[in-house]
């Protein structure tokens, strides 16, 4: 099992990437981890990589000033759970015009799987990007479906059939949910088969909370938004992203995308999975959960005003509704 990458612009990128069968994994250990970085002319990357049994997870950060492409070309069949969590993207295009093609901008994920890989790979530019790819085998699959991929409706169908296929037809965005279990991955706390318990699980959640989501879409469709105004709903998340502690209100974040109120309110849902407040919400409490955990600060008071919140008290309810315990309790 071979994936071959190769780049008329970057030597480094020439290379053949084998798997062994199940990916390799001694199951008397069941999990391995590689870590490698890769820098070349203003693209500067960081990967970590878990292997488990029919599985790998993959987690990049880094910067790229510019874009960059390479081929690929895999001699079995590739299937990959794809999530641009913050300023990546990336862009999938099969040499064969009848495959369809994987785009996966910022703050979307996608199911995908193709038969086997044989086109171009494209990465956008990026700053302090932040991206997940969990490479799944087939037996894997069947494994947690006990060989019923019937849940997985037509993209199932594509499997069983070895026809290409990007479960939904498309990338959805990232749920509150979704990004946090992913967190809890690259935080995780255990080594060893307690490691590999945990992230195969969280693996199987993630999982689950993509075809749940996909599914729930695909039997209520919504109205779809033009590419200018998800441009724009971008921006609008990428303005309150990048200012977490400024309270933004709707009326302000609508003028900046230039954008009624309403549609604003319906885009951000639809583009993102949650209300404009949700979502800010969320963003701040996992901001605060890193701070805490990094042990840096003193005070839940004071990771309390770092996100924007003048009352500790408030902050420690949010908190609490958010993940379900005391921000205190990640000190012990």
């Amino acid at each position: 099992m071979k994936l071959r990458f190769s780049s008329d612009d970057i030597q480094e990128l020439n290379f053949v990437r084998e798997y062994e069968e199940g990916f390799g994994v001694d199951t008397s250990i069941g999990i391995k981890e590689v870590r490698s970085s890769f820098s070349y002319k203003g693209i500067e990357s960081n990967s970590h990589r878990i292997y488990l049994p029919g599985v790998i997870v993959s987690l990049f950060d880094g910067v790229r000033s510019t874009g960059y492409e390479y081929g690929l070309e895999s001699d079995f069949p590739y299937m990959q759970m794809h999530f641009e969590i913050t300023t990546g993207g990336c862009e999938y295009f099969p040499n064969a015009g009848a495959e369809p093609e994987t785009l996966i901008y910022t703050g979307q994920h996608s199911l995908l799987f193709y038969p086997a890989l044989k086109g171009q790979l494209k990465y956008l530019p990026m700053a302090n990007a932040f991206s997940v790819e969990i490479e799944l085998t087939i037996d894997f699959l069947r494994r947690i479906f006990n060989n019923d991929l019937g849940v997985l409706r037509t993209f199932g169908e594509s499997i069983e059939k070895l026809q290409p296929s990007i479960m939904g037809n498309r990338s959805y965005p990232i749920t509150p949910r979704i990004k946090e279990v992913i967190f809890e991955i690259r935080r995780c706390p255990y080594t060893g088969s307690l490691k590999k318990i945990f992230v195969e699980a969280k693996v199987i959640e993630l999982l689950t909370l993509q075809i749940d989501q996909i599914n729930t879409r695909q039997d209520n469709p919504t109205s779809s938004f033009k590419r200018e105004d998800i441009d724009k709903l971008h921006e609008v998340r990428d303005r309150i992203l990048q200012n977490l502690v400024t309270p933004y209100s709707i009326e302000q974040l609508a003028r900046m995308a230039g954008l009624n109120r309403t549609k604003l309110q319906e885009g951000f849902k639809e583009v993102f999975g949650s209300t404009v407040f949700a979502y800010i919400t969320q963003a701040r409490m996992e901001q605060a959960k890193e701070l805490i955990m990094d042990g840096k600060y003193a005070s839940i008071a004071e990771v309390a005003s770092l996100i924007g919140y003048k009352n500790p008290q408030h902050f420690t309810a949010a908190f609490k509704r958010t993940f379900g315990y005391l921000p205190k309790d990640l000190k012990y």
